[in-house]
């Protein structure tokens, strides 16, 4: 008796046992995961430089939303906390779709410079602004002052493009330059760019071969620096609009001061007189001169002017006078008459 009642539990707590087993099966059935639902899936159409954005390794980048089914991975966290502190303009991103899922959450899709990563990261629960994510970014910057403070511009001083981060002196921004080393190498010294490489995407070069301007002379009409790299880059425009088509962006390293021409000049010595300006407070010698030519003939150099007269009527003292002072000076001393 005792045996067979043994028996016979053994078996009912078998049995017992597999219901219990597969009521738990049917459980996990019933509570499967559920994803969610695109609602709204746009095109963003603000204007493009203000859709630059940078990732800071909160999300994970997928290939959908990351709550929708079959999302995957594209980047993880780690990696794209590694890529928001690169110093090369190619991390840096453009946001251009947005989605909106049933449960509230933005996504945008996303893609770096150089095309090397592409798809949607969470970018918080409102359209108006990026979040979670992603953050809008400054791809360039307002370069730091220039550590010359002078206002004043100083023509007869010599030019150094390399190295330099800070932004341009007085002197600097008005000097003429050329390009150092005329040639086709995309490497932002050699051609010139619709915006500083890699500040804006898909915006390339203007010209890929300076060759043809290797004579042309420009005038600097903007600067900016790089936020990642934190080069300087400035904005150059020909002085001779025959050269335009080469307008654009350059590394300022990329380029040289100009060596202005020295002009030809009909100066004959033994008639006349070199007339140069001097700044009797800094002691400059200005760039503006002015001759005066005596009426008289078979004079020689080296002799008096006084009683000479020019083909006004005016001796040398008359003709200064009514000549006048370069504009924003009153005369106060002659520097040299020769």
């Amino acid at each position: 008796m005792k045996s067979s009642l043994k028996k016979s539990l053994f078996v009912g707590l078998a049995a017992l046992g597999f219901v219990a087993v597969a009521g738990s099966a049917n459980a996990n059935t019933a509570s499967a995961k559920s994803y969610a639902k695109v609602t709204s899936n746009k095109t963003l159409t603000t204007d493009a430089t203000t859709r630059n954005v940078n990732v800071n390794g909160t999300n994970a980048l997928y290939t959908k939303a990351g709550t929708l089914k079959g999302a995957k991975t594209v980047a993880t966290k780690s990696t794209l906390a590694a890529l928001k502190d690169s110093k090369q303009g190619q991390k840096n991103w453009r946001a251009y779709r947005v989605a909106t899922t049933n449960r509230g959450s933005v996504y945008y899709k996303v893609v770096s410079f150089d095309g090397a990563y592409r798809g949607w990261i969470y970018g918080g629960k409102s359209t108006g602004a990026f979040g979670g994510g992603v953050a809008q970014y400054n791809t360039t910057t307002d370069p730091q002052a220039s550590t010359d403070t002078s206002s004043s511009v100083n023509s007869s001083a010599s030019i150094n493009t390399q190295g330099q981060t800070t932004g341009l002196s007085a002197t600097q921004k008005a000097a003429t330059y050329k390009i150092a080393n005329p040639g086709t190498s995309n490497d932002g010294t050699e051609v010139t760019y619709t915006y500083p490489a890699w500040t804006q995407y898909k915006k390339g070069r203007v010209i890929t071969d300076s060759t043809p301007y290797k004579d042309a002379t420009f005038k600097v009409t903007d600067q900016t620096t790089r936020t990642r790299e934190g080069d300087l880059w400035v904005k150059i425009e020909a002085t001779d609009a025959a050269n335009s088509k080469a307008n654009g962006w350059i590394l300022y390293s990329g380029l040289k001061q100009a060596t202005p021409a020295t002009p030809a000049e009909n100066f004959n010595a033994d008639t006349s007189v070199k007339i140069a300006y001097r700044d009797a407070t800094t002691g400059k010698t200005l760039d503006k001169t002015n001759t005066w030519t005596t009426a008289s003939t078979g004079t020689k150099q080296g002799n008096a002017v006084n009683a000479l007269v020019n083909s006004a009527g005016y001796n040398l003292t008359q003709y200064l006078v009514n000549t006048g002072a370069p504009s924003g000076y009153t005369f106060k001393n002659l520097f040299r008459v020769s």
